[in-house]
């Protein structure tokens, strides 16, 4: 639908008959999930075709819709983003406020804030969540527990691609894990809300977008080592065909341009696509989202504020660019010789790595649960893991053909202004901690990546953690 095409109010966003058409005919479509969102919708005043997106929805059912916030205040031109929406759905419908966390805002993806959700939801005829990318996961998961609930995201930032697939981050024993959830029914991408988000939320979008660079080889690597049967080339293709223009779209970003704001989002709602259709996070998320994940949980447990979520992301991407760059250069001189440790010695490790920051064990039962489970796996694919290593060069090409120079991705967030070392990210990591997360990334779940396999190869020791940060900070970024 497309309520003003000389204005661009409101119109869809992403053509999903052509995508659908896309994915049926592509060479690994067996391994691909339906698409199960129904519209994207995008405009400078898309919020203004809410009311109609619910009426197509819902039909005839006159229930009251839940409209789930947090506590974060929110302006859009200059108004409460918040009351605005809730009066619009108030002109035609029942509103059943619910919130999401307690009253400063910090709404956390936990067990309890779940269960409160779903309570105060229970008996809506839709839910309509207006918030970050936690308080959609929230929603997303709570449509799924209620059977299905209609379901309408008001994305308030261009800040993470999560919005738009059928995955949650959530909080299991303080440990960040990634649920099935539910797609959204739609996604509203609103021009006016997005260009009054602050811009430092904008740029997260951007840093979470760049991890298609490093994430992608992740997960081709599981799959030749082994480790993953699921990689699909059309999935990660569907966030990498954007590549280019994304690092191209970097500069206006600084600049706040509405236009760029909602194209950003666009490509954002494209990359959740991918995840959602490959039934995992693997297209945009590997070694750069284990760090920024472990650097949440230490926020978590000293009950400190953390930096945004893809602001994160775009730091640890870089970092993880650079590790890889380091390993290939240092199979390429000096082979490919896989370790297969014990499961004693790198329980162990686990535990060493997370039980300090976690007294009761807990944490580190969590993370040694999903490691050792991984642990295991590499020691049955073993003939696997040599044919790998002895057709290093085919697969260093293909590799090759993934990945960018890292240097590119420090350009780019530069231009945009988005932060590129930890000390830059708001509120920002000392030095300590950010090494900690880099050097045990790998140790906290069941997730095969770059930093796996240099552990494995013997190079991802503490003096290869750190002339990896070295090289970070010889291209202005890292610490």
């Amino acid at each position: 639908m497309t309520t003003d095409t000389g204005a661009e109010i409101a119109r869809d966003g992403i053509d999903l008959a052509a995508l659908r058409a896309r994915l049926a005919d592509a060479p690994d479509a067996d391994r691909l999930r339906p698409i199960g969102i129904e519209r994207v919708v995008a405009g400078r005043d898309a919020l203004s075709a809410l009311p109609a997106i619910l009426a197509e929805l819902l039909g005839e059912n006159e229930g009251p819709v839940a409209l789930l916030v947090d506590a974060t205040p929110m302006l859009r031109s200059g108004a409460n983003l918040k009351a605005t929406v809730q009066a619009l759905l108030e002109s035609e419908r029942r509103v059943r406020p619910v919130r999401a966390g307690p009253p400063d805002g910090r709404a956390h993806a936990d067990e309890e804030t779940l269960a409160a959700v779903r309570a105060a939801a229970e008996g809506a005829s839709a839910i309509v969540t207006v918030g970050s990318g936690t308080v959609a996961d929230i929603g997303k998961a709570v449509a799924r527990d209620l059977g299905g609930l209609p379901h309408v995201v008001v994305q308030t930032a261009a800040s993470v691609n999560g919005f738009a697939d059928d995955q949650s981050v959530l909080l299991r024993n303080g440990v960040k894990r990634t649920v099935a959830s539910r797609w959204p029914d739609v996604l509203l991408l609103d021009g006016a809300t997005l260009l009054d988000a602050p811009p430092a939320m904008n740029l997260a979008g951007l840093g979470d977008l760049v991890s298609m660079f490093t994430a992608a080889p992740d997960w081709y690597l599981a799959k030749a080592v082994g480790m993953d049967d699921s990689y699909s080339p059309t999935a990660v293709a569907l966030g990498r065909d954007h590549g280019e223009e994304l690092l191209e779209l970097a500069p206006a970003l600084a600049h706040r341009d509405a236009a760029a704001a909602v194209r950003l989002a666009e490509i954002l709602a494209v990359s959740g696509i991918s995840m959602g259709i490959a039934g995992r996070t693997a297209p945009s998320s590997g070694m750069e989202h284990t760090v920024s994940h472990l650097l949440e949980m230490v926020a978590e447990r000293r009950r400190v504020e953390t930096a945004l979520h893809g602001a994160k992301v775009g730091v640890t991407t870089i970092v993880a660019a650079l590790a890889w760059r380091r390993l290939r250069r240092r199979v390429a001189a000096q082979g490919l010789k896989p370790l297969f440790p014990d499961a004693g010695e790198m329980e162990e490790r686990v535990r060493a790595a997370f039980d300090p920051l976690d007294r009761s064990g807990l944490m580190g039962e969590e993370c040694w649960s999903d490691y050792g489970a991984k642990l295991a796996r590499w020691h049955e694919r073993r003939e696997a893991v040599e044919a790998f290593a002895a057709a290093w060069d085919r697969h260093d090409a293909a590799l090759g053909a993934l990945l960018v120079d890292p240097a590119r991705i420090v350009e780019a967030m530069k231009a945009a202004g988005a932060p590129v070392r930890f000390s830059e990210l708001d509120p920002a990591v000392d030095a300590a901690t950010a090494r900690w997360a880099v050097a045990n990334c790998h140790l906290m779940r069941d997730r095969f990546t770059v930093a796996d396999l240099a552990c494995f190869a013997g190079c991802w020791e503490e003096q290869d953690v750190d002339a990896v940060l070295a090289e970070a900070a010889g291209l202005g970024a890292g610490l």
